[in-house]
């Protein structure tokens, strides 16, 4: 992603550049964009990575990337309206720099189909004005409500896969006056069969002492139509729970020191949480095992995954592995 909006930025064209014919520009928005050069650099990447994105999916899915992309732009209307070129530019550009690094991840293709992030912009309310009663009371209320999919889905187990991640609670960024939520989508894998997917989610309560978050680890067999089971990666063996585990503790010591502070009986906690597919970030690279906030140890550690290779993992591994087996 990175790697594609430094490109894109090196090759914007000259100073004043946006995506549409300055000398029709209507309203503040595209008078700002029209007068700033940075801002219309950022407007003709949009375009491109827009273009670039309706190119690879599907007939359904760019009608939903077009009712996704005007939803930001009435958004935009509502949350920076300010009639001054230089208000409007510095009320525009974050959210600018926000939406190209939506649309850069908007498609990802593995394994032969496609993934799809999409999401839906509603503005709420704008900034109070006046004291505070608690600290970020006032901010401008809106909502963005994200959806991670399989294009156009051609098997039952896409289709429950699909059906899976949408029936998820929660899946907005914004806040609503008393919540500020942050959410994200991390595809760690796909296969032929299998496919790994993070859901990250965070969020602050107006008042609150500090914010809390954690991933929900939805590994699924896309063949059968099923959640990933252990048998789906290992072989009925004794062994690879407690390799593992002790992995595990070793790879927690080293991240947060020998002296971290794990909870009293947080070594049968890990043996435990190894063990679920729930706990499972499943890689190419190999099997890691998260551990989220509290899970082992106080908020003051945070979350963490520690991953063991594949190879080290052979031994245990069943023949029809869905991924690591060699």
């Amino acid at each position: 992603m990175v790697a594609i909006l430094a490109a894109l930025f090196l090759t914007a064209g000259s100073a004043h550049a946006a995506s549409f014919d300055c000398d029709k520009a209507s309203g503040p928005r595209e008078m700002a964009i029209c007068k700033t050069d940075d801002l219309s650099a950022d407007d003709e990447i949009m375009a491109a990575l827009y273009a670039g994105a309706r190119a690879r999916i599907s007939a359904d899915a760019v009608k939903e990337l077009r009712d996704s992309q005007v939803s930001w732009l009435r958004f935009l209307d509502k949350a920076c309206p300010q009639k001054d070129v230089k208000k409007q530019a510095a009320c525009l550009k974050p959210w600018y720099r926000e939406r190209l690094k939506f649309l850069s991840h908007t498609v990802t293709e593995k394994a032969g189909r496609t993934f799809l992030t999409l999401d839906e912009w509603t503005f709420i309310a704008p900034e109070k004005k006046g004291e505070e009663e608690m600290p970020g009371a006032n901010q401008m209320r809106y909502r963005e409500d994200v959806s991670f999919a399989i294009d156009k889905p051609a098997s039952d187990g896409e289709r429950a896969f699909n059906a899976l991640v949408a029936k998820q609670s929660d899946l907005w960024n914004g806040f609503d006056g008393e919540v500020q939520r942050s959410t994200w989508f991390k595809l760690n894998e796909a296969t032929e069969n299998f496919a790994s997917l993070d859901i990250f989610r965070w969020e602050f309560h107006v008042g609150a002492a500090h914010g809390f978050g954690a991933a929900k680890h939805l590994n699924y067999r896309l063949d059968e139509a099923r959640p990933l089971q252990v048998k789906d990666i290992f072989a009925e063996k004794d062994g690879w729970q407690k390799t593992l585990a002790r992995r595990a503790l070793d790879g927690l010591h080293k991240i947060v020191g020998e002296d971290n502070g794990l909870f009293d009986g947080a070594e049968e906690t890990i043996a435990e949480m190894v063990g679920d597919p729930k706990n499972w970030v499943v890689t190419r690279e190999g099997l890691g095992v998260n551990f989220p906030v509290y899970s082992v140890g106080p908020y003051a550690m945070g979350d963490h995954t520690v991953t063991t290779p594949w190879k080290d993992l052979a031994p245990w591994l069943a023949k029809d592995a869905v991924i690591g087996a060699q």
